[in-house]
């Protein structure tokens, strides 16, 4: 019993540090397990409600996010959100932002306040927001895009959720939507 057990742990410990071949310009989506994350998902079809992308100052890799502020950490802290994960890889050219995505973050991302109201055109920025702003600005996606937003399954949370209403029929996009998209590929899931 004792064997079968050790033989259990080892598993899991080397299933959850399965992946460690992060690239610039990879995705990572999580799925996160609070009250607000697990609307963001219904709402939006799918398994994810954060987003975070890898970036490099050259030294070391870093998770970017918008949450509260645009800001960056170790990979393995961002990870410690949730043991459920993808990680997507862009299929588009990435030359341009391997080169000169860490100068524009830190120039014009970096410390951006959180999007609360998820308004696509303001100085804020929620987390799949900045994403694809970042993003597309150097990779020029094919098939990811913003779309009209769509509120109306849990409208009554989010009617008390933003202070403004619900942003319904406005521009924006979800974590879910990079999950979806032919402009990245899945190479790692942490569920399967």
């Amino acid at each position: 019993m004792k064997f079968i057990s050790s033989v259990i742990l080892l598993f899991l410990s080397i299933q959850s540090q399965a992946f460690n071949d992060f690239q610039v310009g990879d995705v990572i989506l999580l799925d996160l397990d609070c009250r607000s994350c697990e609307i963001i998902e219904d709402e939006s079809k799918g398994r994810f409600s954060h987003s975070g992308v890898i970036i490099s100052d050259g030294k070391e890799l870093f998770a970017a996010q918008s949450l509260g502020f645009v800001h960056h950490m170790p990979v393995k802290k961002f990870l410690k959100y949730t043991d459920k994960y993808v990680v997507v890889r862009p299929t588009v050219n990435t030359e341009s932002f391997k080169k000169y995505h860490w100068d524009v973050y830190k120039s014009e991302y970096y410390m951006t306040p959180f999007d609360s109201d998820y308004r696509w055109d303001d100085q804020t920025l929620y987390c799949s927001e900045f994403l694809f702003k970042f993003m597309d600005r150097f990779m020029k996606f094919k098939d990811l895009t913003s779309a009209p937003m769509d509120f109306t399954r849990n409208w009554d949370y989010w009617a008390s959720h933003f202070r403004n209403g619900p942003p319904q029929d406005l521009e924006g996009i979800s974590p879910n939507d990079f999950y979806r998209t032919s402009d990245f590929k899945v190479i790692y899931d942490s569920q399967k």
